[in-house]
């Protein structure tokens, strides 16, 4: 399992999802920073992004990678499976301080640690709320 802590979340101006350090201003306004590489010429520069997001979509790393080493944040959907051909998916969140499935019926959660994920990511709650049935 991967320790590293980091964050994503909506871009407020342009809706891209930003990877990196969360904070979190006095005025409320919530930001990432995310590094990126810059080529100029034969040096590498690291340079250091700011991006405001929407809070509703921020979410944290597991820690955990899908099936097809896709990183897993809180508010992704898994594909768990079929059922008579009918595609059945999770929510990925967070309780008391534990990723896992959150039960759909119930809401409550089933923690990671008492499972192996082996799903692979079909969405998110933000961009494809139609995957989970309303509860």
């Amino acid at each position: 399992m991967n320790c590293e802590i980091k964050f994503r979340g909506k871009s407020a101006d342009n809706g891209e999802w930003i990877i990196g350090d969360l904070i979190q201003y006095e005025s409320g306004e919530m930001a990432i920073f995310s590094k990126k590489l810059s080529q100029y010429g034969y040096e590498a520069t690291e340079i250091l992004n700011r991006s405001k997001v929407l809070p509703e979509t921020i979410g944290q790393f597991t820690g955990l990678l899908d099936k097809n080493g896709k990183e897993i944040y809180e508010g992704d959907i898994l594909l768990m499976g079929e059922d008579e051909g009918v595609r059945i998916y999770n929510k990925v969140g967070i309780k008391d301080g534990c990723f896992g499935y959150i039960g759909e019926t119930n809401g409550e959660i089933l923690p990671f640690c008492h499972y192996n994920v082996t799903e692979e990511i079909a969405g998110n709650i933000y961009d494809h709320p139609e995957l989970i049935k309303e509860e």
